[in-house]
């Protein structure tokens, strides 16, 4: 983080060394029936006219997950893995299944095919937040398997400050530079802006229970 001159190095590493509000989270997909597309229907515009996508059907991506970012720090991710009707570990049988990300120009990445034995991370809000927009939050969909009675699991560890921690800005950076609003119309129709929940002066928990009221 060298180019944001205001950021305290600190920042991350003390959330993740010492904040007692991390959690994990083992994430099951169920499966769909043979005669599911991978297409979400419950995916509707915010009514944000600034929130555009570039031109894709966003809700073709999300059947299992609708597109979102996560809220806090950080997010690591374990490889996915898959089973049948049985329970028995398979690999997908469809190509297309699984996660997708956005770039901040709204380019579609995916889907995400992790190695055996590792580690992903995503960029939470509250990191674009600490680092004044340097780091953006990752938007991120899963979409479900065309083929029925495949079932997907993975582990999730999310990583994010105390209820009274700060959400202040790094010194000489602007709201304006956190989400721009030509970063805005990259983003998925479902993502609510950063700015119409985070306000300077907000705590982590006061972020927390914003976010939450505009999906919930």
């Amino acid at each position: 983080m060298s180019q944001c001159a205001g950021y305290n190095p600190n920042t991350l590493e003390n959330i993740l060394l010492h904040s007692k509000c991390c959690k994990a989270r083992l994430l099951h997909y169920f499966a769909t029936d043979d005669t599911s597309d991978s297409s979400n229907n419950n995916n509707v515009d915010d009514g944000d006219s600034s929130n555009s996508n570039s031109g894709t059907d966003d809700t073709q991506f999300s059947s299992w997950c609708g597109w979102h970012n996560d809220h806090g720090s950080l997010t690591g991710l374990v490889p996915a893995m898959y089973h049948d009707e049985n329970g028995n570990i398979v690999q997908c049988p469809d190509e297309d299944a699984g996660l997708y990300i956005k770039s901040r120009n709204g380019d579609l990445v995916g889907p995400v095919k992790l190695p055996e034995n590792s580690l992903a991370f995503q960029v939470g809000e509250t990191m674009q937040v600490h680092t004044g927009g340097w780091l953006h939050a990752t938007p991120h969909a899963v979409r479900g398997c065309k083929k029925g009675g495949i079932s997907r699991s993975t582990f999730a560890v999310f990583m994010e400050p105390e209820y009274h921690s700060s959400m202040d800005l790094p010194a000489g950076r602007s709201v304006s530079d956190t989400q721009c609003e030509e970063a805005e119309k990259s983003l998925p129709k479902t993502v609510r802006t950063l700015r119409s929940r985070w306000k300077l002066g907000m705590n982590f928990g006061e972020f927390s229970e914003a976010t939450f009221a505009a999906f919930h």
